[in-house]
């Protein structure tokens, strides 16, 4: 094993941690050894200190349990699992993933819960009540306290709210918040941060990829601090992809700003070839190389068949990975796309139109398409083509034209989720990774491809600042997911 030498920014951040008292927010680039600083940094504070670590999920703490072996003061748990647990102590609730789905649906049954219009059509009664969930959800991560602010939500989230959604959305939540018997996921982070909850408080409390918190998460982790404790958030503002899915687009700046902080960098990435790097400056200027990195290749002129076995293609969308990993399948060629949850929200959107015919599958989807833009255009006043950019409209879009290209071949809708499930997956097999930017975040590969790149920086996202943002943080988490070879596919194209 290759003996440790930390660099610069890792002696300065060490040497705060022994000998400093205040709070630390890392800023780490891509690459940057971002685990293998944790690890160091948990053997460097004493025995007699309780520290806590923070991870997005159980795959990260069970690799982080592994790094850091048996240390009796350290705990190391996801965000949700420790609000669970604590709740559980308080509460005795049960866990219940339907508890809001139940109360909405009960609330229909009896009447106590309808649509100020009578007349909606019963796909219109579909989309309201899709949207009162979602509405549920993003009003507890963000812990909006008012109609106002949930309306910002939904217009920021491209919800197009049909009727009284908001009004049901907050009493739900109300009622959600006084049913403690049983919780849900969300609930898991939302009831410490409204509710009276004992939670155990340490000295030290560590937190990974702090761009991502939302309001609820950040505030959870904040409690788990004892007066006088100090925290270390890391983080990389400019990997921050996730404004979308309800994560705060200002976390890593409001703890930064938080009193008693200090802010430092982690600014050498250990992953990326020197002319990668360079490309990766032109969008985030402090990232450096690693002291003797290689120069690596970017290409320009990359073709589709320089692709081989353990390579990663990249696209901002699904549809171009769909078309790909259907060609590679039919060629006999091992490939998979990432992310199961991306094969189990089309299968839902097919299960959605009730239809077992593929054409009258796809016709129902293709006039939910049209609603999406109509709605868009009455609430925006905005041109046809706005409308074509709106990113509401371009989502579903995208999954209507993946469908259309898996279907290929396909006898009916059953056949369709069959062969979708077939080829969506989180595992890292064998074979060639597609991958859409947002699930790419954490991976790494010798050599990545990027196909469509005129997807990115799109028109609609970049006229609105903390949209603009995110684009911007797209491109620069996908050329960091290349460790030798970046190359950028023009032999071909879904126009």
């Amino acid at each position: 094993m290759a003996t440790f030498v930390p660099s610069k920014y890792q002696k300065a951040f060490f040497t705060f941690l022994q000998k400093g008292r205040a709070n630390v927010v890392l800023d780490a680039v891509a690459g940057s050894g971002k685990s293998t600083t944790i690890v160091r940094a948990l053997a460097l504070i004493p025995a007699d200190k309780r520290v806590l670590f923070l991870a997005f999920n159980k795959s990260i703490v069970e690799e982080l349990r592994r790094k850091v072996g048996p240390m009796p003061n350290v705990d190391i748990k996801t965000l949700h699992s420790l609000g669970a647990s604590a709740i559980t102590r308080s509460l005795k609730s049960a866990v219940n993933p339907d508890k809001y789905k139940a109360y909405i649906n009960d609330g229909i049954a009896t009447k106590s819960i309808f649509p100020y219009n009578d007349n909606l059509s019963s796909e219109e009664r579909g989309d309201w009540k899709s949207n009162i969930m979602s509405l549920i959800d993003l009003g507890r991560v963000n812990l909006v306290k008012n109609a106002s602010e949930l309306e910002d939500l939904a217009y920021k989230h491209n919800l197009i709210l049909i009727d009284n959604e908001v009004t049901i959305a907050l009493r739900a939540i109300s009622w959600g918040t006084t049913n403690t018997s049983e919780i849900d996921f969300t609930d898991m982070i939302y009831f410490p941060c409204v509710k009276r909850i004992q939670l155990f408080r340490y000295d030290y409390v560590f937190i990974d990829e702090c761009q991502d918190l939302n309001a609820a998460q950040r505030t959870l982790f904040l409690q788990c601090i004892k007066t006088g404790g100090r925290f270390v958030a890391v983080g990389d503002p400019r990997q921050a992809i996730y404004g979308f899915a309800g994560a705060d687009v200002e976390s890593f700046n409001l703890l930064k700003g938080l009193p008693n902080t200090a802010h430092m960098p982690l600014s050498v990435c250990y992953r990326c070839d020197a002319d990668i790097i360079a490309a990766a400056k032109e969008i985030v200027p402090q990232i450096e190389a690693r002291e003797g990195a290689p120069t690596g290749t970017i290409d320009h002129e990359a073709k589709l068949e320089q692709v081989q076995d353990g390579d990663m293609i990249l696209c901002r969308v699904t549809k171009p990975l769909v078309a790909l990993c259907m060609r590679y399948i039919s060629m006999g060629v091992k490939a998979y796309v990432k992310g199961r949850d991306i094969g189990t929200n089309l299968v839902n959107l097919l299960k959605k139109t009730k239809r077992t015919v593929l054409s009258e599958a796809f016709e129902r989807l293709n006039r939910e398409l049209e609603k999406i833009g109509q709605k868009v255009k009455a609430k925006t006043h905005c041109t046809d083509e706005e409308v074509r950019e709106n990113e509401a409209y371009r989502a579903m879009a995208d999954k209507i034209g993946a469908l259309e290209v898996l279907s290929e071949g396909c006898a009916d809708v059953l056949e369709l989720i069959d062969r979708i499930e077939s080829i969506f997956s989180d595992e890292a097999g064998s074979g060639i990774c597609l991958s859409t930017v947002h699930k790419a975040k954490g991976l790494e590969a010798d050599r990545v491809f990027i196909v469509c790149p005129e997807k990115f920086y799109l028109k609609s996202c970049m006229m609105v600042p903390w949209m603009a943002e995110q684009e911007r943080n797209l491109v620069y988490v996908a050329i960091t997911r290349a460790k030798h070879y970046l190359g950028y596919i023009t032999d071909f194209s879904m126009e």
